[in-house]
């Protein structure tokens, strides 16, 4: 085996008719960051250092546009690495709720991780829905090129039936170093990816973002401050933004583990619901959001579970982390879906999905609103 992974496509706007190739880095460059941040150097600098790649955005225009309709029809989907991509994409493709959706943000995305096949999730999932995206990579795992892996990343994406006209990554502020988990230490670090699209003549920004899990709710609020500042910087303060994604909301400080709070919600039950709709009395980045003229009232269900946590005693712990927040856009009809397959809701299927009934894509639920510029 060379040093070198297969090469992959930097064209941003070309079509592409084979499998999209998987970013390109070498191993050195993976010794050489590593050594940089064991030796207590600055991690965001030594992985731009040494390996470049892997932060910039690779946009994929693969399909021909659409006509442009007055509204957005948008998810927010973390897909837990794409294990079960083929049931997504039937999901996407034919569910009442989703089969018309224009914009999904995602998070957990693999790409070249033996968990999931050594697959490109984002491409496999852009084909099969006819939508263009942006991926960008979060993490590059150590045990890349070892253990069955390939090119060992995960990240976020953004798919669109519009073309993307552009694209950045944004890294955020450190709150857990993921390079020192010791299960599987990781180079990189979390991420906002920025797409712009046209909607019926009017540019809109589309921002995926997975805030920090192990961290506080202050350490989630400087993550996406980081954000907003960024979204202002590369789209205008005056451009509507819909952002959304994982936002990690689960209201208390977490470092890993069964904390005292996710161990008291499991074992309150009964206490699950009024947590989840208390989240932004606990979670400063909702605060926040109004202050930068972001809404979210408007664009989520407030008092809803998009997460079922199964901790190590078999307990089931519901929360609610996945959200959207809108600046200039009107929205509507926000609705949660969960991610349980059910073969009978399809509406007419190209296979025979029942016995995939009862199936869990993910551990996060999707979650839907209709946006459109405001008049």
């Amino acid at each position: 085996m060379g040093s070198a992974v297969p090469a992959a496509l930097r064209g941003r706007d070309g079509h592409i008719t084979e499998r999209t190739p998987m970013i390109e880095y070498n191993f050195e460059g993976i010794a050489k960051a590593a050594a940089e941040v064991e030796a207590g150097g600055d991690h965001l600098e030594a992985v731009k250092r040494w390996l470049p790649q892997i932060l910039e955005p690779q946009i994929h225009n693969i399909q021909t546009p659409i006509a442009s309709t007055k509204k957005l029809k948008a998810a927010v989907f973390n897909m837990e690495q794409g294990h079960y991509s083929s049931l997504v994409s039937a999901y996407f493709k034919f569910a009442p709720h989703l089969k018309d959706v224009d914009v999904i943000l995602a998070n957990e995305i693999d790409c070249g991780m033996a968990r999931t096949g050594n697959r490109n999730v984002a491409d496999e999932i852009a084909r099969a829905l006819g939508m263009n995206y942006v991926f960008a990579n979060e993490f590059l795992s150590r045990k890349a090129y070892s253990e069955g892996n390939e090119t060992g990343l995960h990240g976020n994406a953004v798919f669109s039936r519009y073309p993307i006209k552009r694209a950045t990554v944004v890294e955020l502020d450190v709150e857990y170093d993921w390079f020192h988990w010791e299960s599987d230490p990781r180079l990189g670090l979390r991420n906002a990816v920025l797409a712009e699209i046209e909607v019926d003549g009017h540019i809109i920004g589309l921002v995926s973002v997975h805030l920090e899990n192990r961290t506080s709710p202050e350490g989630r609020r400087r993550q996406l401050a980081t954000v907003f500042d960024a979204v202002d910087q590369y789209f205008g303060a005056s451009t509507p933004i819909l952002l959304g994604g994982d936002l990690n909301t689960n209201g208390f400080t977490a470092r890993g583990g069964v904390g005292p709070e996710l161990r008291w919600l499991a074992d309150n039950p009964g206490e699950q619901w009024a947590w989840m709709g208390s989240v932004p009395e606990h979670e400063p980045i909702f605060e926040l959001a109004a202050s930068r003229g972001y809404d979210y009232a408007g664009c989520n269900v407030m008092n809803k579970p998009t997460r079922r946590n199964v901790i190590k005693d078999g307990s089931i712990v519901l929360l609610n982390l996945d959200w959207f927040f809108s600046r200039g856009l009107e929205c509507s009809h926000p609705l949660r879906v969960e991610s349980i397959f059910r073969s009978k809701v399809l509406v007419e299927p190209d296979a025979d999905y029942s016995g995939l009934t009862g199936q869990e894509m993910s551990d996060h639920d999707v979650i839907l609103v209709e946006a459109k510029t405001a008049s």
